[in-house]
C-alpha cells in the first residue's frame, strides 16, 4: 500500500510540467460555462435542461477519457520507453495499478468540478441530486478507464483516442431506441443510462419503478464487467514486456 500511495506521488508529481492537470480543469470549467451561458437565454430553466447537460457531458466522457489515458501512457513511453513504468518497484501490478488510480483521480476530479460549476449557476435541483449524479458518471466510466489503459499500453494513444470517438458515438446511440436491449452489456452505455435513470428516479419514481429492474440488472452487469476487467488487465501487465517496434 505504501508503494503504491508512492507510485502515485511520483506519477502526479510527473505531470506537473504537462497540459494534463490543466486539460483536466479547464475542459470541465470552459463546458459547464458554455452550457450556463446556453441557458441564461431560455428564461424556462426547466429539468429538462439539466438532463440535457449531463447526458452531454456522459456522452463527451469516452472521448475524454481516451484522450486522457492516450497521453498519460504516451509520457511514459517517452520517458524510457516504458522502462520506469515495468522495472520501478519489485511488483509490476503496483506500477499499473498507480497509472490506473491516477487516471482516476483526475477523472473525479473532472467530473465534479464540471458537476460542481453547473450546480452553482443552475439551482434548480438541491446539493445532493448533483452529488449522486457525479458519483454516478464516475464509477459508470471506472471500466472504460481500465479498456483505455490498456489499449493505450498496447497499441498507442491513437488507439485509445479513436477508441474515445467510437465510445462518444456508441454512448449517444445508447441514449435511442437501439440502446434499450442492449444497455446493460455495452460500457459505453452505462454513463448516459445510470445519469438518466438516477435523474428518473427523484423526478418520477412510479416510472423509474418500471424500470428498476433492468437499471439492477445494469449496476451488477457493470460491477462484474469491472472486476473481470481488472483482474485480467493486471495479469497481462504482469506478463507484458513493452511494446514492440510493430505494436
Amino acid at each position: 500500500m505504501i508503494s503504491l500511495f508512492r507510485c502515485i506521488k511520483s506519477d502526479f508529481y510527473k505531470l506537473k510540467r504537462t497540459p494534463i492537470l490543466w486539460l483536466h480543469v479547464f475542459i470541465p470549467i470552459l463546458g459547464s460555462f458554455l452550457f450556463l451561458l446556453y441557458y441564461s437565454f431560455d428564461s424556462k430553466e426547466n429539468i429538462d435542461s439539466i438532463c440535457g447537460y449531463l447526458e452531454t457531458v456522459a456522452i463527451v466522457f469516452p472521448l475524454l477519457i481516451g484522450l486522457m489515458s492516450g497521453m498519460v501512457i504516451e509520457q511514459e513511453e517517452r520517458t524510457g520507453n516504458f522502462q520506469m513504468l515495468l522495472s520501478s518497484t519489485k511488483c509490476k501490478s503496483i506500477t499499473y495499478l498507480s497509472k490506473l488510480v491516477l487516471l482516476l483521480l483526475l477523472g473525479i476530479f473532472s467530473v465534479i468540478i464540471a458537476i460542481g460549476v453547473f450546480a452553482l449557476g443552475f439551482k434548480k435541483m438541491d446539493a445532493m441530486f448533483y452529488v449522486q449524479e457525479a458519483v454516478v458518471l464516475f464509477v459508470a466510466n471506472v471500466l472504460l478507464y481500465i479498456l483505455h489503459v490498456l489499449v493505450a499500453l498496447k497499441l498507442g494513444r491513437g488507439a485509445s483516442i479513436g477508441l474515445g470517438i467510437a465510445g462518444t458515438l456508441i454512448s449517444a446511440l445508447m441514449l435511442t431506441g437501439l440502446g434499450d436491449r442492449v444497455w446493460q452489456w455495452t460500457p459505453w452505455a452505462f454513463g448516459v443510462r445510470f445519469c438518466d435513470y438516477t435523474m428518473l428516479k427523484i423526478i418520477n419514481p412510479s416510472n423509474y419503478n418500471i424500470v428498476s429492474r433492468d437499471v439492477n440488472k445494469g449496476f451488477f452487469i457493470m460491477i462484474f464487467e469491472i472486476c473481470i476487467a481488472l483482474i485480467a488487465s493486471l495479469l497481462w501487465f504482469k506478463y507484458w514486456e513493452g511494446r514492440k517496434s510493430y505494436e
